[in-house]
């Protein structure tokens, strides 16, 4: 599983809801344990994982924090920039 995420994470096309189901997953931790942990309602990321809603860049840092992951912007590779 972390040699998924480490696929997943330099992708400009990353999917986020997988990325952060299989976060959680790798640190082998219920929704309501993982959201816990990064200090997030379980709801919230029940809709995360889900697709559901946007999300806030705060949130989706709190996520991520427990791997020494932040969010970002990047240019895809065909971008002229």
């Amino acid at each position: 599983m972390r040699n998924k995420l480490a696929e997943l994470v330099p992708k400009a096309h990353a999917d986020i809801p997988e990325l952060i189901r299989t976060m959680r997953l790798i640190v082998r931790r219920s929704q309501t344990e993982y959201a816990q942990l990064c200090g997030v309602s379980p709801r919230v990321l029940a809709d995360i994982e889900a697709g559901k809603g946007v999300q806030t860049t705060e949130t989706l840092g709190k996520l991520l924090r427990p791997f020494g992951l932040k969010l970002g912007v990047v240019a895809p590779p065909d971008s002229p920039i």
